[in-house]
């Protein structure tokens, strides 16, 4: 008796956890064709509030909200050059468009 009860309630947080929470962000492939545009939507606009040339490394990781279009959070990793120092720069940066 005690072991179908757990069993029961082990099979209701499984369902309860593996249900999508309305409006939430998924998880995306970072290779898809719209993420990869947001992404570099968003480097680009740094870009111009920065006043210094980023680029794009890599997407490391990325999710999507469908609301009225996509929301996207990503985690990328952007490089630039340092003119004072002469040196090529990365670093991981949290993204939300």
């Amino acid at each position: 008796m005690v072991i179908s009860v757990a069993l029961v309630v082990l099979g209701g947080v499984i369902t309860v956890s593996a249900q999508r929470v309305l409006g939430g962000y998924q998880p995306v492939a970072p290779d898809n064709a719209e993420v990869i545009v947001a992404a570099d939507f968003a480097v680009d606009e740094q870009s111009k509030k920065q006043e210094m040339a980023y680029k794009l490394v890599s997407i490391e990781q990325a999710e999507r909200q469908s609301a009225t279009g996509s929301n996207f959070r990503m985690y990328l990793k952007v490089g630039y050059h340092k003119e004072d120092d002469d040196v090529d720069t990365t670093e991981f940066v949290n993204v939300s468009s």
